[in-house]
């Protein structure tokens, strides 16, 4: 973490140079923006407080998104987001291994509204978002355990406010705050990765939510800054798996997955 901090420092330093000689609006204009990511991310799985497994890795990814502004300080837009990484598995019956990789993608489609007081906007918006994950953790821990590929998806619908403040004429800090409301979170354990089952678990989760917080410095071509990614999910319903004599049923635990990085996006008009 202090490593992607030092870096983020370095940027921010270094983006005044990049600010072109025109001002910035604070409100949301047309337009459409590339970036990269680095990012730190933990996955924590638990029953009644009690460890079940964890995995961790650090993430590289790209991120997208474009905006239209609308008339009446209306405004709708898009963003698409691909991390990987590799990581490292902890399991509290199987034992440990590193080295796979995992997936993150995210689709959302939001729309939302400006409302300016002098030199500070804010602009609530809420959408609808898709997210997915995953985790290739097929193969044998240290201990020899059989471990499997987990993979996930959720939809949710994000509730969010960004505030916008002139910093200089050339350029303004940006801060979003969400809530995500979770709709369905289904998980499927790739049982069938291991010799002799025939059907995976699969099963969803209706209750949890999630929570975002982007700090960014921002000129008119240029941004960077530093997000936060938290999800809180609820132990699911009963699901089913099976080997080729016996069926099996169980729940996919509570898990928490916090995410903290560093991003720099260039925007197009």
């Amino acid at each position: 973490m202090k490593k992607l901090a030092a870096i983020w420092l370095m940027a921010l330093a270094a983006a005044p140079a990049l600010v072109q000689a025109q001002g910035i609006p604070l409100k949301t204009t047309s337009g459409s923006d590339f970036g990269i990511q680095i990012s730190d991310q933990s996955y924590e799985a638990d029953r009644d407080g009690a460890f079940v497994m964890s995995v961790v890795g650090k993430k590289i990814g790209v991120v997208g998104s474009f905006t239209q502004a609308l008339g009446n300080d209306w405004f709708w837009g898009g963003d698409a987001r691909l991390t990987t990484g590799a990581t490292a598995l902890n399991s509290a019956t199987l034992g440990r291994r590193s080295g796979d990789p995992e997936t993150t993608m995210e689709l959302r489609l939001t729309a939302g509204t400006d409302l300016a007081d002098g030199n500070h906007v804010l602009s609530p918006y809420s959408g609808l978002g898709y997210r997915a994950v995953f985790s290739y953790l097929k193969g044998y821990t240290n201990l020899g355990g059989a471990s499997t590929s987990r993979s996930s998806t959720q939809v949710y619908v994000p509730l969010g406010v960004t505030h916008r403040f002139r910093v200089a004429e050339d350029a303004r800090f940006a801060t979003t705050l969400e809530y995500d409301y979770l709709l369905e979170s289904m998980q499927r354990t790739h049982y069938t990765d291991i010799i002799g089952y025939t059907q995976d678990l699969r099963t969803t989760q209706r209750k949890g939510y999630g929570a975002r917080l982007n700090l960014a410095y921002e000129t008119a071509r240029w941004s960077t800054g530093v997000f936060f990614h938290y999800w809180d999910i609820k132990e699911s319903e009963v699901g089913t798996y099976a080997t080729t004599t016996t069926v099996y049923s169980a729940t996919h635990p509570r898990n928490v997955t916090r995410e903290v990085g560093i991003q720099i996006r260039y925007r197009f008009d």
